[in-house]
């Protein structure tokens, strides 16, 4: 053998090996999830979904399906779907934890909006009650606050949504109320 190709095959052979010692750290550098995370790990499954709509003044009641599921350990994927103001209506959310602000964060996008809403709030536990808060279009097109109060109860949540459009009192837009599916 040439001397550049036992080179060659030193070199490469020391890479392979330096490949595995830096994929070997990497799983060992991966953060566990704290209690934080329990309340997201709760609603993984499938829901029944009975919506409440208080947009156009006279409560319209409706059905919905979600289904969530764990992304690993840290991130709850929302599908959404149902029927809202006479429209079909399909949803997608993620929700997490960010250690470093100790916030719940979300986001929300929906087929009734081109906007994403960017939420952050906190879990109350002796409360069983989770709050956040983000900026998305309101009913009329512009930037409003959302508010969004999930309630824990045993095999149930509800989900109720205030919004705040530029100018105007909060007002009570939607409730849902879940009920875990029987497996």
């Amino acid at each position: 053998m040439t001397d550049l190709l036992k080179l060659f095959i030193l070199t490469f052979g020391c890479a392979i090996v330096q490949c595995g010692l830096l994929q070997s750290n990497a799983v060992a550098q991966v953060p566990s999830a704290g209690p934080e995370y329990e309340v997201l790990k709760n609603d993984a499954g499938e829901w029944d979904v009975e919506i409440t709509n208080y947009a156009t003044g006279t409560p319209e009641v409706t059905k919905g399906i979600e289904s969530n599921r764990m992304l690993g350990d840290f991130w709850l994927i929302s599908n959404f779907e149902g029927k809202m103001m006479g429209l079909e209506f399909k949803g997608h959310g993620s929700t997490g934890y960010d250690a470093e602000t100790k916030k719940y964060v979300g986001t929300w996008v929906d087929s009734l909006s081109p906007g994403i809403m960017h939420m952050k709030g906190n879990y109350d536990k002796d409360k069983k009650t989770m709050t956040l808060v983000g900026i998305a279009p309101g009913m009329d097109g512009n930037p409003a606050k959302h508010r969004l109060t999930t309630v824990y109860m045993d095999r149930r949540r509800v989900m109720t949504m205030y919004i705040t459009p530029q100018g105007s009192e909060e007002t009570k837009f939607m409730q849902l109320a879940y009920t875990r599916k029987e497996k």
